[in-house]
């Protein structure tokens, strides 16, 4: 008497890149198109675009996973349709690897199923399997049902951080909240000791390990102007003094896709002072055709940013789970 075999018809397997990426890209696009700034327009360009090209996804395929590049992790399929995605990310920094889970997406018509869940719970014992002690993952602070499914599993809200994006470079800048005469200068090698110092408090390890920021980089030597005059990069630097006290400052880095990032270094106690005079300096010396981006810890310095022709692309909140027995 013959057996019959029932055809598995939903599961949760790992992402193949031969045959997932066309479809990863649209579900991303779709849960996501309303919240997805242009970073992330463009991640979903570059999936569309490795899967229509033949040598990419060889390499790809047979690439080491702990690779930084964003086309691993899992997929759930329903009757041949991947319905939900969650993509593994890692990262090599201090001497540790670190995962960034992301891209969490399920279909609008499969939500409430529990696949979120069980889609992370996958993940994390992915990441435990390699050794690795901890998952980092980020999620919106207007995303509270994602949250709360965080914390469910064990995951800590360890900080938030918002994305400050120039406006267009033709609008009014209200200018400083305080009436003060602050002094913008080019920084000089005696102001490092500070800036490294106020640097470390705004971008903590939290952060830093997955942002284009390389501290060490900036410190004023002569071996290192002279490199960077060599390879022309562009970095400035800029002080900001009251009454001949240094107060702030700030460092313009150019970056890709006319995207520009400014480091901050200064204290709460004077950042509603320097920021509107620093982040006006950057702006008139940056490209009108560049955007210019600034990360700085959420509950800070709104109103600042605002009046000094910014506007607040998202917050986002850092949770780690630790996965240590």
């Amino acid at each position: 008497m013959a057996i019959s075999i029932p055809v598995r018809t939903t599961c949760i397997r790992p992402l193949d890149v031969r045959r997932d990426l066309l479809p990863v890209a649209d579900l991303i696009e779709l849960c996501f198109r309303n919240t997805m700034d242009k970073d992330g327009r463009e991640y979903v360009r570059q999936i569309r675009r490795a899967a229509n090209n033949f040598s990419s996804l060889r390499w790809i395929a047979g690439a080491n996973e702990r690779v930084s590049f964003p086309l691993h992790g899992y997929v759930w399929e329903d009757e041949g349709q991947v319905v939900g995605n969650l993509s593994l990310i890692p990262f090599y920094r201090r001497g540790k690897w670190r995962y960034l889970i992301a891209n969490v997406a399920v279909h609008p018509n499969y939500r409430r199923r529990g696949i979120g869940r069980k889609l992370t719970e996958k993940a994390l014992e992915h990441i435990r399997d390699h050794g690795v002690p901890s998952a980092w993952l980020q999620v919106r602070d207007d995303n509270p049902i994602a949250y709360n499914l965080y914390c469910s599993l064990g995951f800590i809200e360890r900080v938030r951080r918002a994305t400050w994006v120039s406006t267009d470079p033709t609008s009014a800048i209200t200018g400083p909240i305080r009436n003060v005469k602050v002094n913008i200068t080019q920084r000089a090698p005696q102001d490092w000791e500070l800036q490294e110092t106020w640097l470390r408090e705004i971008y903590p390890p939290e952060v830093t390990w997955n942002l284009p920021i390389k501290i060490d980089r900036y410190k004023p030597t002569f071996w290192r102007g002279f490199m960077h005059f060599l390879n022309g990069e562009q970095t400035r630097h800029w002080a900001a003094h009251l009454d001949n006290q240094l107060l702030g400052l700030i460092t313009w880095e150019p970056g890709h896709n006319r995207v520009d990032n400014l480091w901050i270094a200064t204290t709460e106690a004077h950042e509603n002072q320097v920021l509107p005079a620093l982040l006006t300096k950057a702006r008139n010396w940056a490209d009108d055709q560049r955007i210019l981006v600034a990360n700085y810890p959420a509950e800070r310095a709104r109103q600042t940013f605002q009046r000094s022709g910014f506007e607040q692309q998202n917050v986002l909140i850092w949770m780690e789970a630790k996965l240590t027995d």
